[in-house]
C-alpha cells in the first residue's frame, strides 16, 4: 500500500510558490538549480521530506539542505518504469538489480546501477555546487545503515534524514 500511494503521489506532484521561496531560503542559487534539475516528484519528495525534519524540531541547515538534494543523484536519468522495476526487483530479487546494473551511460542497466550508486553520485554533485561537508555526507549516506545511533551528532542527523525520508 505505501508503494502505491507514493506512487499516486508521484503522479500528482506539485511544488507551490511558497515552497520555491523556501528552497531558495535553504539553498544557494546554484544549490537551488541542483535541485530544480530533479524531476517533478522527486522535489516533492525532497520537500516532504523537508516538512518532516522541521515538525520534528529538526532546524540544522545542513540536514535541511540535505533533505533537499539527497536524491539529486538520481536526475535525469530514472523514469518511471525504473522506478517500478526497482522497486518490484528490491522487493522480490535484489541480486538481480546488482546484476543488471551497468556502470556504462546509455546502456538499458545504467538506470538501475544510478539507482544504486545515487547517494555517491548526489554527494558529488553537491559537493561540485558548493555545499558545506556535513551535508555532502549526509546524502553520501543516505541509505547506509546506522547501526547504532550514540553520542554522533552526525549519526543523529543521518538517523534523522533516514526516518523521514523512508516516512514520505
Amino acid at each position: 500500500m505505501y508503494r502505491i500511494r507514493q506512487f499516486l503521489q508521484a503522479l500528482a506532484a506539485q511544488v507551490q510558490p511558497e515552497e520555491r521561496a523556501l528552497v531558495e531560503k535553504i539553498l544557494t542559487p546554484s544549490q537551488s538549480a541542483l535541485f530544480y534539475s530533479m524531476p517533478l516528484h522527486d522535489r516533492r519528495h525532497a520537500l516532504d521530506v523537508l516538512y518532516t525534519l522541521r515538525r520534528q524540531g529538526y532546524q540544522a541547515l545542513p540536514l535541511l539542505r540535505a533533505a533537499l538534494l539527497h536524491d539529486v543523484g538520481k536526475a535525469g536519468h530514472l523514469h518511471l518504469w525504473h522506478r517500478v522495476a526497482v522497486v518490484l526487483l528490491e522487493r522480490f530479487a535484489p541480486r538481480m538489480l546488482q546484476w543488471l546494473a551497468d556502470d556504462r551511460p546509455g546502456s538499458w542497466g545504467y538506470p538501475f546501477f544510478i539507482h544504486l550508486n545515487h547517494p555517491r553520485l548526489g554527494a558529488q554533485q553537491a559537493e561540485k555546487v558548493g555545499c558545506d561537508k556535513l551535508t555532502v555526507e549526509l546524502i553520501r549516506r543516505h541509505h547506509e545503515p546506522v547501526s547504532a545511533v550514540g553520542d554522533s551528532g552526525r549519526d543523529r542527523l543521518l538517523a534523522a534524514l533516514q526516518a523521514a525520508d523512508g516516512q514520505v
